[in-house]
Parts: C-alpha cells; structure tokens; sequence
C-alpha cells in the first residue's frame, strides 16, 4: 500500500486546483472571432455564457461588452442588452454596433408605449427613415440583408450630406468617424469625394483637424483626403 505524506497530499491538492482551473482565454481578438461564431450560429446561451467570461477578462474591451449585449439581445433578454450596450459606450461612445442597438431598442421601447397614431406625425423625417429600416429588418431578415445594407449606406450618407450642407460640421465628422471606426471605407470615400465637390483641400484639412476626436483618426482621414487628390479623384469643375 502506497503510503502519502502530508506534504505529497497537499502538492496533490495544488496540482488538481491548477489543472481544472478555467482556461483564460488567448487574446481579445480570439474572444471576438469565437463570440461572432457562437452568435451567428444562433447558440445564444453559449454565446452569453462565453462573453461573461470574456468582458471579466478583458473589462476594458467595447467589442466584448457591444459583442455580449448582441447576444443578449438576441435571447430577448433586451433590459440586460441595454446595460452591456451602454458599458460599452461608456468605453468607446463611437462603438456603432452598441449605438445602433440602443437605438432601436429605444425606438421599440417608445413604440410600445403610445399607441396614438398622431405621434408618427411627431416624427422627423430622419427618425421615419431609421424607423423604415428596422422595420424592413425585422420583417424580410437576412433575405433582403443585401437591399437592407443599400437602403441604410443611402439614408447614413444622406444624412451626414444633410448635417455637412446646413454647416453641422461637427455632429458631419462623428459619422465619418464611425465610418472609420466600422471600416466602412466605400462609404467613407463617397463621404470624401462629396467634401471635395463643396471645399478646396486647404478647407477640409482645417475642417478636420478642428472637429476630428482622435490623433488616429485624424492621421487616417487626413491621409485618405491626400490620396484621393493624389490619384486624381478631384471632382470635375
């Protein structure tokens, strides 16, 4: 019979502890690529149960947090996605998929607490668009994601147009800024080019350095401006 010794009983003890404790995870990166995938397969509770182990890890991520209110949302838990959406704006207040979230269970929020056909005549005609396209969301589904994705590049670029042309430049550059920040970069240099067709470069470089948030932004913005007049992307006068 094998005889144990106190001290062999306890680095026993330490070596079972360290061996079934739970794995941290690799890196944010990882952590997002796996919660992307547990998303879009539709396994919500592993999702949820993942991403809670995840924003523990990485407190300061936006992705992770914006990533665990999705999944939330997704099981209907919405009180519980709203908390998450708005922790990850607290971190990152240009996080377009928490922004975007929080406005449509806003929008479904005060929806369900008037019932009086008058207040659609309340509406402006930016939140009648936004209201359009959430409906056509939730109605046609990823069937009609591709028209889905036109209409909502037409009425985001409609609107920063808007903003730019009545002088808004400020509330103008925070859309260019989420562009950036999605890596919405088609629309971002349409976004560009319509700058060009209102201002001479010496303006919009001054446009950009007065308004643009961040040191990172404004070297990538100010760069693409550059480029664009550099491969002869100026508009035809």
């Amino acid at each position: 019979m094998i005889k144990v010794t106190r001290y062999q009983g306890l680095l026993l003890c330490m070596l079972l502890v360290l061996l079934y404790q739970p794995q941290a995870l690799a890196s944010p990166k990882v952590a997002i690529v796996e919660a992307q995938i547990l998303i879009e397969s539709g396994e919500y509770d592993e999702a949820i149960r993942y991403l809670e182990k995840a924003t523990v890890q990485y407190p300061g991520n936006d992705m992770l947090l914006s990533l665990y209110g999705d999944a939330l949302y997704e099981n209907k838990q919405i009180v519980e996605a709203e908390v998450a959406f708005r922790r990850a704006l607290e971190i990152n207040p240009l996080n377009a998929l928490a922004a975007r979230r929080i406005e449509v269970i806003r929008s479904i929020s005060d929806a369900s607490v008037s019932e009086q056909a008058q207040q659609l005549e309340e509406l402006t005609l930016d939140k009648l668009f936004d209201l359009i396209a959430m409906a056509m969301a939730f109605a046609l589904g990823t069937v009609m994601s591709k028209y889905l994705r036109k209409f909502s590049d037409w009425n985001f670029m409609r609107r920063s147009r808007k903003l730019f042309l009545k002088g808004d430049y400020d509330d103008f550059v925070d859309l260019l800024e989420i562009q950036l920040s999605t890596n919405e970069l088609k629309p971002l240099r349409r976004s560009i080019h319509f700058m060009q067709e209102q201002m001479t470069q010496d303006e919009i470089m001054t446009l950009l350095n007065r308004y643009v948030n961040t040191e990172d932004n404004l070297h990538t913005l100010t760069r693409m401006v550059r480029l664009s007049y550099a491969h002869g992307d100026t508009p035809a006068t």
